[in-house]
This record gives C-alpha cells, structure tokens and sequence, in this order.
C-alpha cells in the first residue's frame, strides 16, 4: 500500500529512514548499483521526496491480516447459522437467508481492532 513520506531521520546505523504518514518506517539506502538514491544523500535531495509515496509493506501485511480474520469470521458466522437454521427446519433457501442476515450482522469493529494489535505492536 502506498503511503507518503512525511519525514526522515538517521538509523543507529547512519542509515537514512522515511518516516511514513502511516506510522512505519522504511530505509531509503543508496547502494549504487543495486539501489540508486542518490537523492537521500542530501538535505535538499531528502526534502523534495517529502510527500512522494512509497510502497509500505507493514501496511500490506497488515491489511492481509485484516482481510483474513474478516474472512474467516464471515465464513464461521455463515457455517453456525445455516446449521443452526437447518436444525430450527428451515428449507435449504431459509437457511441461506439466516446465514447471509448473519454475516450481514456481524459487528467487525472489533475484530478489526484484534486484528491490528498483534501486527501493530511491533512498528
């Protein structure tokens, strides 16, 4: 996911960093000729990437983490109320009714919220 850059600071290494607006970090290194940066060498060169994007994968992974526990708990919510409406003797298109009403019903703020805390916790 691209986020921009909102600043920069130096590594315990000397390495230069790109604070995101996201909240991560990513080393913007220059290491001709594998990774050409010849930008990060300078202030100015440092200030006029501010507000460029870059591609952050702690957003990515975290967003995956997201979708997965989404997914997964949609998919439980559907399996436990078509069974469940099965058992009440529901017809087959009754059940799937329960079962799309019960995803559809499903609050995911908080598992949102459980989702992100892991990943988040080590920013």
């Amino acid at each position: 996911m691209n986020q921009k850059i909102e600043s920069y600071h130096l590594d315990e290494e000397h390495h230069w960093v790109a604070d995101l607006v996201c909240g991560h970090k990513q080393h913007v290194r220059h290491h001709p000729p594998l990774i050409s940066r010849p930008w990060v060498l300078t202030e100015d060169g440092r200030n006029n990437r501010i507000g460029t994007e870059l591609n952050c994968k702690r957003c990515d992974e975290v967003g995956l983490a997201v979708a997965e526990a989404v997914r997964r708990a949609c998919f439980e919510a559907a399996a436990r109320a078509y069974e469940d409406a099965g058992l009440r003797g529901l017809c087959q298109e009754g059940r799937w009714d329960v079962a799309l009403d019960a995803v559809r019903s499903l609050d995911l703020l908080p598992l949102v919220r459980s989702s992100l805390t892991p990943q988040e916790s080590g920013s």
